[in-house]
């Protein structure tokens, strides 16, 4: 009997530990929408994810902007070297298509490269304003509140898809690690 206690309480704590950290995560989401019952709504729906959305979505965005991709960022690359350098080239293949009329163009090149500079340099702090088309942390805010809660989902799991199944694996080896010590304080008392 006690050989059956060390094969049994570990399988059932393994199980009882995968099961519910499996439906612990399933529960970040799930239900999409309140239960109510009696015109009470039942705790713990929506899930977390549904029911603080517009909080996350802030968060993963302004987290986004100040770690990874900024506004600034997009500023540099659309004012910097790299680009001046494209709208040179641009501006010479411009001039060179005038033909003839291209020569007499060509002398005005620096003050039209500086009149271009300038003009996207206004465009790009336009753009780039709180609300502006650019506005990184405001677009990536937008498009997660935007998504149905089904395709967020879908995205965060497909994302963290390995480092949740090891919190079910992990929530299994600790049920399997807690069932043992019970068959063993089961063996002592």
């Amino acid at each position: 009997m006690s050989i059956l206690r060390f094969l049994l309480f570990p399988l059932v704590g393994a199980i009882i530990g995968a099961v519910t950290n499996h439906l612990a995560i399933r529960m970040l989401f799930r239900p999409f929408a309140p239960w109510t019952v009696a015109g009470f709504r039942i705790p713990f729906t929506p899930g977390v994810i549904p029911r603080k959305r517009a909080e996350l979505a802030n968060r993963i965005a302004r987290t986004f902007e100040q770690h990874l991709l900024s506004g600034r960022h997009l500023h540099e690359l659309i004012t910097g070297p790299r680009m001046a350098t494209l709208l040179e080239a641009k501006v010479d293949a411009f001039i060179a298509s005038l033909g003839f009329l291209g020569g007499m163009v060509k002398g005005a090149k620096p003050t039209i490269l500086k009149q271009l500079g300038e003009a996207l340099e206004q465009v790009a702090d336009q753009a780039l304003e709180t609300g502006g088309p650019l506005d990184v942390g405001k677009l990536l805010e937008d498009r997660i509140n935007e998504l149905d809660l089904r395709q967020l989902e879908t995205l965060v799991l497909q994302v963290t898809h390995t480092q949740l199944r090891h919190i079910t694996v992990f929530g299994g080896l600790l049920g399997g690690l807690i069932g043992l010590a019970q068959a063993v304080l089961a063996l002592i008392v």
